[in-house]
């Protein structure tokens, strides 16, 4: 069984901390990380599906390209999209494993209303993906880039130990309050946390505005590897909209890998989601090795709501746009399977 140690010094703010401020959770007598647990399991399981590895061609279009050096250079990841917003992100050289957005159980709704829409699972079921339990012992911390339900989903969230430390927006950290978690860290853009001893930093950006204009804008989030002796691993920037502002996100650049939806999301006229317009103009920011696009599109939905989304563009037409983009040629898009983990070489 996996080994869990809980963390002395991981109080839950009773304030947000000022802006650009790095907050610490840890145990302030070992410095230990704040989790344990069985490395080898994850390994193995990580080994399940083909690699997204660097190849020649790729190699020359990222000498040819003007991107600035990667964040790390040996560092690597897992990433396994479990469809919708919903992904893990297993960092292999500290194996630790971050849940984002989690979608596990049920169908997707938007306040229990079915009627109106439902999403339903193509591949990224219970029985492919395993049991919540299982994938809850793997989990070391839950990140809720936003409040709402494809976020959010309150049936996975409850079904999930509410042990587990959430980093979150606002919004999300307000849902998970109302089911019950015990250790809840509010990150708004600007603010980093450290976690896990110091293995982990989060770090939220502005992102995607959803309410009205003067709303308070959710987070993409900035998870940083960190290894011991001080030297930095892999980092993995996730926003599911595709909406940010520049001056944010450029702050955090360079990183890794970038994971953003290939394509747009439009609800009677109103753009929801931004990928195939704001993307390529993300990654010129973010100047990464490595783009996974976000599967969040990639499942049945069905109900009126679901019948008035157009959607535009697709994985396979932004691959061809960010190669024949001078800047963009050498970054490499590794397209996950939903279900299937797909470890991801730097």
């Amino acid at each position: 069984m996996a080994t869990l140690s809980v963390c002395v010094a991981g109080e839950r703010l009773a304030a947000p901390a000022p802006h650009g401020t790095t907050l610490h959770y840890c145990n302030a007598a070992t410095r230990r990380p704040v989790w344990k647990r069985q490395q080898l399991t994850r390994i193995a399981h990580s080994r399940r599906s083909g690699a997204c590895v660097p190849h020649a061609a790729a190699a020359e279009a990222q000498t040819a390209a003007p991107a600035a050096p990667p964040a790390s250079t040996t560092a690597a990841l897992t990433y396994t999209s479990f469809e919708g917003n919903s992904f893990r992100v297993q960092f292999r050289r500290t194996a630790i494993n971050v849940l984002v957005d989690p979608w596990l159980v049920g169908k997707l709704t938007f306040g229990g209303l079915d009627f109106v829409y439902a999403g339903s699972k193509r591949a990224a079921r219970p029985e492919a993906i395993g049991s919540i339990d299982q994938l809850a012992a793997q989990t070391d911390v839950i990140v809720l880039s936003q409040g709402i339900d494809d976020h959010a989903h309150r049936p996975t969230l409850q079904a999930l130990p509410k042990t587990i430390p959430v980093v979150a927006s606002a919004a999300g950290a307000a849902v998970s309050r109302s089911l019950g978690f015990r250790t809840i860290y509010t990150l708004r853009p600007g603010q980093s946390l450290a976690l896990l001893g110091g293995a982990l930093t989060v770090r939220a950006t502005e992102g995607a505005l959803v309410g009205p204009p003067w709303s308070q804008r959710e987070i993409g989030v900035v998870l940083q590897e960190n290894l011991s002796g001080g030297e930095r691993g892999a980092s993995l920037y996730y926003e599911p909209h595709a909406d940010y502002i520049a001056e944010s996100v450029a702050s955090v650049a360079p990183v890794d890998v970038v994971v953003s939806p290939p394509c747009n999301q439009i609800l009677m006229g109103y753009p929801l989601v931004k990928g195939a317009s704001d993307t390529p103009a993300l990654l010129r920011l973010l100047r990464p090795r490595v783009y996974i696009p976000l599967n969040n599109a990639e499942f049945d939905q069905s109900g009126p709501l679901a019948d008035m989304l157009v959607e535009e563009g697709s994985a396979a037409q932004m691959q061809a746009a960010l190669a024949a983009d001078p800047q963009l040629a050498g970054v490499r898009v590794c397209v996950p399977a939903a279900a299937q983990p797909m470890p991801v070489d730097l």
